[in-house]
């Protein structure tokens, strides 16, 4: 892997950590809401070999500063890609990252050269009562310190799905999650203690729902048959509202489609990256 940099920049009053290689067209790589930037592995060191890859802790994870006043995660995406000088990126975010891709397209258009949504959530979606029940339970689970019972509640939901168990997925895939998502929830812990605020009621969110028909960039959704009916419901809604959007069904993987089968979601994205650079020369 060549160019290799890791570092933090100053971003809207905070500092971000990130990390950026390889030449080329820039790739941004966004985290779930369960990681940090470690979820890329093998991947980002894949795509630098042709491409500008970033990847970096939104604010509030890993490595990335604590949330002490308003923001927006779309914003500080901005300001990190002036930080490194990238005018525009292509944009792949799963889960969390892709609702964060979807608001910075809709709030800086001009950056985005393509987007790539793995199994997006939105946080304008209004959530079933299932979802609902289990994400209390979970906060009730984090805040009592019996992080794996909470860690149970998440995966089983997340990861495994409604048409499976733990039991049925890779044991590694989950011993590498339950160690970012613990890490995760030190975090959130944290910054309460230190700052008094929890991360997402400072989050500034913006209507994207409104504004999607004003997208004007190459855009795949995946979609994960395994995954909850809520997930599939915002991706199937994102391909049918951004124009010229289309989405590509998985049947046999859930919602971390990024991480289940790396290497099927690295030739899927090579294959999409390789198809919008031909559509944006076309044009």
């Amino acid at each position: 892997m060549t160019n290799h940099e890791t570092g933090f920049a100053p971003v809207n009053g905070t500092e971000l950590y990130y990390e950026r290689a390889g030449s080329g067209d820039a790739v941004v790589l966004l985290h779930t809401g369960n990681g940090n930037t470690t979820i890329w592995d093998g991947q980002f060191e894949d795509l630098a070999q042709d491409y500008t890859v970033v990847r970096y802790d939104c604010r509030g994870f890993g490595r990335s500063g604590y949330p002490d006043e308003p923001y927006q995660s779309a914003d500080d995406l901005a300001a990190l890609l002036d930080h490194l000088g990238i005018e525009r990126a292509h944009v792949i975010g799963p889960s969390f990252g892709g609702r964060i891709a979807v608001e910075f397209a809709v709030l800086h258009p001009a950056r985005v050269r393509s987007l790539l949504l793995a199994a997006p959530v939105s946080r304008e979606h209004e959530w079933t009562d299932e979802v609902n029940t289990n994400r209390m339970a979970e906060e009730d689970l984090i805040w009592a310190g019996d992080d794996d019972k909470a860690l149970d509640i998440s995966l089983g939901s997340w990861v495994a799905g409604p048409k499976r168990t733990l039991a049925d997925m890779d044991p590694t895939l989950i011993a590498r999650l339950r160690i970012t998502a613990t890490a995760g929830y030190d975090r959130r812990r944290r910054t309460v203690a230190e700052t008094g605020n929890e991360p997402d009621e400072l989050e500034l969110v913006p209507n994207a729902a409104e504004r999607l028909g004003s997208l004007q960039v190459p855009t795949l959704v995946l979609i994960g048959g395994m995954d909850q009916p809520d997930a599939i419901e915002i991706g199937e809604r994102l391909a049918r509202d951004i124009p010229g959007a289309r989405a590509e069904y998985i049947d046999d993987l859930g919602h971390m489609i990024t991480m289940e089968r790396p290497e099927e979601f690295l030739q899927k994205a090579r294959a999409f990256l390789a198809e919008a650079a031909r559509a944006e020369t076309a044009r």
